[in-house]
């Protein structure tokens, strides 16, 4: 008895929350009855990232077959990158509006996909965000990697920190990016990382010179593995 009458209080809050708070579809606006981020036409249509590397998580055209790209012949300093989604519209539409246009109801929403999205199994130790510099982060007001960690995990374990301003990496060439984030990275608590499984956060991967750059400093600092998730693959 007890256990029906729980599922009768969890239903009617659920509906009481749905009517207080109504929920829209993320893409064409359409009301959901039933809550949730997107309807069911609009989530069929996501771009997913279906067919990639199994360890950068690189788009591969249709029907090719899963294998290191030519990046990832030679290895990687992270164990693996998932990358749930295509930087395509409409998710690359969603997370430039979050983060330089400020529509923070993306947060929530995207992070939301994000833990959906990722493998149910996934364990970790620590979640870690890519850090912002001071005057980009002064200037847009909020670290995007930081929210979607807090959002999506309940937590956040800022133990990562940049240690010199670098130019938007989106300006620059594969090389160039590289050059651009060596040493721009450190570790402020050694201890709390040594043998630890971290879970490194970040909006967008395109060459992943900045991830790279990151997990070579985790690792330097005794992590036993790193995982890199981002919401899309360019």
């Amino acid at each position: 008895m007890r256990s029906d009458f729980s599922s009768f209080l969890a239903g009617l809050s659920k509906k009481i929350l749905s009517f207080l708070f109504p929920e829209y579809c993320l893409s064409c606006g359409r009301y959901l009855s039933e809550g949730g981020l997107l309807c069911p036409e609009c989530e069929r249509e996501l771009p997913l990232n279906r067919n990639f590397c199994p360890l950068c998580a690189r788009p591969y055209p249709e029907g090719a077959p899963p294998h290191p790209c030519g990046d990832c012949l030679s290895g990687r300093p992270f164990s693996r990158v998932l990358a749930p989604f295509l930087y395509e519209p409409p998710v690359s539409d969603w997370i430039k509006r979050f983060k330089f246009s400020e529509d923070f109801t993306l947060a929530r929403a995207l992070s939301r996909l994000l833990r959906r999205y990722l493998p149910p199994d996934l364990s970790f130790d620590l979640v870690v965000p890519v850090p912002l510099g001071r005057k980009r982060l002064f200037k847009r007001g909020f670290n995007q990697s930081a929210l979607l960690a807090r959002l999506a995990f309940g937590r956040l374990d800022e133990i990562l920190v940049r240690t010199r301003e670098t130019p938007p990496q989106s300006e620059l060439s594969g090389a160039e990016r590289r050059r651009n984030v060596r040493r721009a990275f450190s570790v402020r608590d050694e201890a709390r990382v040594f043998a630890r499984r971290v879970l490194l956060i970040d909006d967008v991967m395109t060459t992943g010179a900045t991830v790279e750059e990151c997990t070579r400093v985790l690792r330097a600092a005794g992590a036993r593995e790193v995982t890199v998730a981002v919401l899309a693959r360019a």
